[in-house]
């Protein structure tokens, strides 16, 4: 195994919208990943919505077990909110953005498909748009790999995430345990079927 491919962390797979600018040292220390990317306002609307949702799960589940007809009543509120959601999920830079199928993503970094060849030790601003969550969270990165895929002359890269504030680092460990958690029910379902 390469050591670049070493890593501290779960690695999940996942569909997300990637969009990457390419910055510099200067630009980490004095911005922030949000301010390389043109976004509709819905953007960091969703992302408020998502983490009130990871805030009520716990509330949810415990107010049903107490009342099972208030626990309905609310789960069936929190799925209006969630089609609501899907709702203002326009994305203004769409051609900047792709969902990227081969995408791994863990607490400590991501790996994506992209055009081009980038150098190791680069540092990127990153937009992700998790699908079908629509949480959407900027945030730096450093190249760790950069490799030709056989496959459409494509590049695999390799980022670790750096300076990932509290928020963005407590949403994505939550989109993560919410994933595995959802991938393990639907294992379970699967093999009761069988």
């Amino acid at each position: 195994m390469d050591s670049a491919d070493k890593r501290e962390f779960f690695r999940l797979n996942d569909k997300i919208h990637i969009a990457y600018q390419l910055v510099t040292k200067i630009d980490l220390e004095q911005g922030q990943a949000a301010d390389f990317f043109t976004s509709d306002p819905n953007f960091h609307l969703l992302q408020d919505i998502y983490e009130l949702e990871m805030e009520s799960v716990e509330i949810l589940r415990t107010l049903t077990d107490s009342n099972r007809q208030l626990g309905s009543f609310l789960h069936n509120l929190n799925q209006r909110i969630e089609l609501l959601t899907l709702g203002l999920r326009n994305i203004n830079d769409e051609e900047d953005a792709s969902v990227n199928i081969e995408t791994q993503i863990s607490e400590g970094g991501i790996s994506f498909l992209a055009e081009e060849l980038i150098n190791n030790g680069e540092l990127m601003a990153l937009k992700l748009l998790f699908q079908p969550s629509m949480l959407g969270l900027t945030c730096f990165a450093k190249v760790r790999y950069c490799r030709l895929v056989d496959e459409d002359n494509k590049y695999k890269i390799g980022a670790q995430f750096i300076n990932l504030d509290y928020t963005t680092q407590k949403l994505l460990s939550r989109h993560i345990i919410r994933t595995q958690s959802e991938e393990r029910r639907k294992r379970l379902r699967e093999s009761n079927f069988v």
